[in-house]
C-alpha cells in the first residue's frame, strides 16, 4: 500500500516481546524503525512520522520520541511499557498508518528454583 503521495511506508521492530523491569538477557525496551521509499525505491526524507499506542495504553506505554522527521528514509523511536498486556503501536506517515502488537510480560519465573 503507498500514501498518496507513492510513498511506501514499512514498520520494524526490534523486539514484540518485551519485560517489565531489570532481568538480565531480557529486552525491556524495543525499537521501532519506520522505512519511507519513494516510487523508485529512493529513500523519503524530512517526512513527519507520528507514533501512537491504543488510548487503553496511553497512561501505560511510552514512545520516544512520539514524533520524528525521516532522515535517510528512517524514523526510530522506543518503545517502553509499565504494565502487562497486548499493545498495537501505530506509526502514521502521509496517510499510512503501519501497527505492530506488542507483548509486555512479567518478570519471568528463575530457572532451576531459586535466585
Amino acid at each position: 500500500m503507498q500514501s498518496e503521495h507513492g510513498y511506501r511506508v514499512s514498520l520494524h521492530v526490534s523486539d514484540t516481546l518485551i519485560w517489565l523491569g531489570p532481568v538480565r538477557g531480557f529486552p525491556q525496551a524495543a525499537a521501532l524503525v519506520v522505512r519511507v521509499r519513494d516510487a523508485q525505491g529512493q529513500p523519503v526524507d524530512g517526512l513527519t512520522v507520528l507514533f501512537s499506542v491504543e488510548p487503553d495504553w496511553t497512561q501505560n506505554a511510552a514512545l520516544t520520541p512520539a514524533e520524528v522527521r525521516t532522515r535517510n528514509g528512517e524514523a526510530r523511536t522506543i518503545f517502553q511499557a509499565n504494565t502487562t498486556g497486548v499493545v498495537h503501536v501505530m506509526a502514521r506517515v502521509d496517510d499510512v498508518t503501519r501497527d505492530a502488537a506488542m507483548t509486555v510480560n512479567s518478570r519471568p519465573s528463575p530457572i532451576g528454583g531459586g535466585e
